[in-house]
């Protein structure tokens, strides 16, 4: 199926056919508006629920369109159901727009809400304290911002001091003993307070000031808590490879079909939850 990425490109599946790629696009938006008709979105499974919260910005005619993604995952599944996705144009990923998209759901769905997994926007963090909801910051982009401020272009003069605070970060994400933590965290800060790059300043203040909920995972152990956002970053990976297969979105009404029809298809992505007994 060419949603999928099954039958090749646009151009390659319009060369089988014998007709234009033109034609060919065309005809796939005849079939979508048909497949979207037909298809409802899939059922949200029952009990309490884990959201995966991630955005894209698409360009359409040089306007920004920001597309809100919620991934809603039972407490016991492997399974992320993705929930109707939200459009605001010119809006950037804030709080009034995180708001609207969480409004966008049902209330009986926001109730049962119990544990937002993000990138770590400071607009989900807010909304989930204002909810009661348990937050949970990703792993991989923290590691992701450490490694790109460790590398050897930054201590090249100093690769050891560069390993010695991703080994500190992993003590902080993985380990149980709170005064060992504490330690860490002031070995940290004292990195921190000596490091000339603004950047790097930015990354570990954040870490040390947030570290809590990137522990989401071991005080709630009974959420089983996914530790990374990465499977709202493949929808928005899966559905970026789409846009270039089929040539770009040119229009808000274009973009909607294409996506719609695409998650409708898949229904879920890969989610796995974390579990660890306390030591």
């Amino acid at each position: 199926m060419y949603l999928r990425h099954e039958n090749g490109s646009l151009r390659q599946q319009a060369a089988k056919k014998h007709i234009t790629p033109a034609g060919f696009q065309k005809r796939m938006k005849t079939t979508l508006y048909a497949f979207n008709k037909k298809t409802s979105w899939a059922t949200i499974p029952d009990g309490h629920l884990i959201v995966i919260a991630d955005a894209m910005i698409e360009y359409i005619n040089g306007v920004g369109h920001t597309v809100y993604f919620i991934l809603l995952r039972g407490i016991n599944d492997t399974k992320a159901i993705i929930a109707p996705f939200s459009v605001r144009i010119n809006d950037g990923e804030g709080l009034t727009g995180w708001r609207w998209a969480f409004a966008q759901l049902p209330a009986d769905i926001c109730e049962r809400i119990q544990v937002v997994v993000c990138d770590g926007i400071n607009a989900l963090g807010i909304i989930a304290y204002e909810s009661g909801w348990i937050l949970q910051r990703c792993h991989f982009h923290l590691l992701a911002r450490l490694a790109h401020n460790c590398s050897q272009r930054r201590f090249g003069k100093d690769p050891v001091m560069g390993k010695r605070i991703q080994r500190l970060a992993q003590v902080v994400l993985t380990h149980h003993d709170e005064l060992l933590i504490q330690k860490r965290i002031e070995e940290l800060r004292l990195i921190r307070e000596n490091t000339t790059s603004r950047s790097f300043r930015t990354v570990l203040s954040g870490f040390i000031k947030h570290y809590k909920h990137y522990r989401s995972y071991l005080n709630f152990p009974q959420y089983h808590i996914p530790t990374t956002s990465n499977s709202a970053e493949f929808l928005i990976g899966q559905i970026r490879d789409l846009q270039y297969r089929a040539r770009g979105f040119r229009t808000l009404k274009s973009l909607s079909v294409w996506m719609e029809a695409y998650c409708k298809l898949i229904q879920s992505v890969t989610c796995n939850g974390s579990i660890h007994a306390p030591s």
